[in-house]
């Protein structure tokens, strides 16, 4: 063969290969584990109600404990020391914990019992998928997950089982000629690309890509600096915790997070100082910490965006707020903490106010301790839907006193430019909800004249009342009286407080009215 004809060959080699890798899959595994002698988990003592720690949300109740408890084992020259003792049979509602997966992955548990015991993998629905088998020898048991981004729970079947560790290996694909990297949740992981350079941000340090991801750290790239590189379909990666002013995330643009990211708001200032805010659509936010902003620590007057596991803690005013037509976001395991402004009148848990739009959704979310309500939807425009949302102890922050209503559903609006103030009726519903603690009312009316529905919910312990749902009144914005909509109150229970269901249904099996 002439040495022309060997040339033309090799060349056709290296384009068929390059065509072959421009067009296959390239899978990106992330790494996330939760190790229950961290500090976070070991002083946890015994759980009488459900708590999140690093995302991992534990399941319990007052007569359904857990205990986080001190106990060596050694699993493949790794010794573990403390353990959380599930302390009996349990269910999606109690003794279970509720683990983050973010689509296909396996859920790698270390366990052990006093005798031959199963745990229980479920799904979100409380479908069993699959068990590990717990022994009295502490192994490490796998469960392969083939499903969409969410949570499982895991929780025993019968006995005690006790848990050390779990770790969840992720796995994604994507099509393109760069290839994909890594990102670790409990250990330092790396984000690279057969394209990866360094690019300046706004202060000294690189940029990390991979194909259509970005990665911000302490001391390289700034969030703003990344946020102005990215288009729709970029994910910015927050790699443990950063600062950064106020901005803004375009349409499309997803962030995540990785070792206990938490983004630092603390240069913001006055009402400008909103954390991340959210105009557009298509956003993905999940695994993030946002705190100390000025204003609100998640703003949304967007639509069809989806945040996962983020936390919102001592902001200046409500930790997540949707307003102006923010219409089909989706909140999942998310918490809001802390938040407080300085007449304790707007920091709330979840703000669904101020004409936010239809279809907004929240699944597996709290607030906890903020100055004023845990959710506050005066002067909606559309009705929001809550699925095992928890309210707590909302009302009071570092010595700051504002309304404290678990869930305020209603208010008059009179905040439409040029029209009279007015009734607008919307029909929320609630569905396992839990009010408690709270320094005025746990499931508040707030002058709501449409059929406000709650299934399955619980009011305990509401300094006012647990279940406020009187039949009429005289909204201070209107100046005359109204005879409210009937709200439905179906197999709820009310305990340890008062409550005035005048304008409501009582249905099914409900305990304490």
């Amino acid at each position: 063969m002439s040495l022309i004809k060997k040339i033309a060959l090799g060349c056709a080699s290296l384009l068929a290969c390059a065509a072959f890798l421009a067009g296959m899959k390239v899978s990106a595994a992330s790494s996330t584990s939760w190790n229950f002698k961290n500090t976070n988990f070991k002083n946890l003592g015994t759980i009488k109600s459900t708590v999140t720690v690093d995302n991992l949300t534990l399941t319990a109740n007052s007569s359904k404990t857990m205990t986080v408890k001190s106990n060596s084992v050694t699993v493949s020259g790794t010794t573990y020391t403390y353990c959380l003792a599930l302390g009996g049979g349990g269910s999606t509602s109690y003794r279970s914990v509720k683990v983050p997966v973010s689509g296909a992955s396996t859920i790698k548990v270390t366990l052990d019992a006093s005798a031959s015991r199963t745990l229980v993998v479920a799904n979100s629905k409380g479908s069993q998928m699959g068990t590990l088998a717990a022994s009295t020898s502490a192994q490490t048991k796998s469960y392969n997950y083939t499903g969409s981004s969410g949570y499982v729970y895991l929780y025993s079947s019968n006995s005690n089982i006790n848990l050390y560790k779990i770790q969840v290996d992720s796995n994604s694909t994507s099509s393109g000629s760069t290839s994909g990297g890594s990102s670790s949740g409990s250990n330092s992981g790396s984000n690279s690309g057969s394209n990866s350079g360094s690019n300046s941000g706004s202060n000294s340090g690189s940029t990390s890509t991979s194909g259509n991801t970005i990665t911000v750290k302490n001391g390289g790239t700034t969030l703003a600096s990344a946020i102005s590189k990215a288009k729709s379909g970029t994910t910015i990666i927050i790699d443990g915790t950063i600062k950064s002013g106020a901005v803004k995330v375009p349409s499309g643009v997803n962030i995540k997070g990785t070792n206990n990211a938490t983004i630092d708001f603390s240069q913001t200032s006055g009402s400008n100082g909103r954390g991340l805010t959210f105009n557009g659509s298509g956003s993905t936010v999940e695994y993030i910490t946002v705190k100390n902003a000025s204003d609100n620590g998640i703003y949304i007057e967007g639509s069809n965006n989806t945040f996962r596991n983020v936390n919102a803690t001592k902001n200046h005013d409500a930790g997540f707020q949707i307003s102006n037509g923010g219409a089909n976001n989706k909140f999942y395991n998310c918490k809001s903490t802390y938040n407080a402004d300085s007449k304790g009148e707007n920091a709330d848990g979840f703000a669904c106010k101020l004409h936010s739009g239809t279809g907004n959704y929240f699944e597996g979310c709290i607030a906890e301790y903020n100055s004023d309500d845990g959710w506050d939807c005066y002067a909606a425009h559309g009705a929001v839907t809550l699925v095992n949302c928890q309210a707590n102890y909302n009302g009071y922050c570092d010595g700051i006193y504002g309304d404290g209503n678990g869930f305020k559903m209603g208010g008059v609006d009179n905040k439409t430019s040029g029209v009279k103030a007015h009734l607008d009726p919307l029909n929320h519903k609630l569905t396992n909800c839990t009010a408690k603690g709270n320094y005025a009312n746990g499931f508040d009316r707030n002058n709501q004249n449409g059929v406000v529905t709650m299934t399955k919910c619980t009011g305990d312990s509401n300094k006012k009342k647990n279940y406020n749902w009187p039949a009429s009144g005289t909204p201070s914005a209107l100046g005359y009286k109204v005879t409210f909509g009937k709200a439905i109150i179906d197999s709820c229970i009310s305990k340890n407080g008062k409550n005035d269901i005048s304008g409501a249904t009582l249905k099914g099996n409900c305990v304490g009215f």
